[in-house]
């Protein structure tokens, strides 16, 4: 079970990977746009699989709350709170 559960943890953090990847990698490759747009619908198909499977793993109500803490509008929120101090 423990073995699940890190695997669980491997996807859900290799999700936000290609997102990465299509906005910082992918946009300076020497490719066409067509090139691109294929490597970009592959990463972020992958990038689907990894995350829904890691909800199947892990369920529903842990990864809610670790998506919430990397939701921009938290983060946001959480500068702002930090610069007034």
């Amino acid at each position: 079970m423990q073995n699940l559960q890190k695997l669980g943890w491997f996807l859900f953090i290799a999700s936000f990977v290609p997102w990465v990847a299509i906005l910082f990698i992918v946009p300076f490759m020497p490719l066409s746009l067509a090139e691109k747009t294929t490597i970009n619908i592959i990463l972020a198909v992958g990038a689907e699989v990894c995350f829904w499977l890691s909800v199947v793993i892990l369920g529903k109500e842990v990864v809610a709350k670790y998506r919430r803490y990397l939701s921009p509008r938290y983060l946001w929120k959480k500068i702002r709170n930090f610069k007034r101090k």
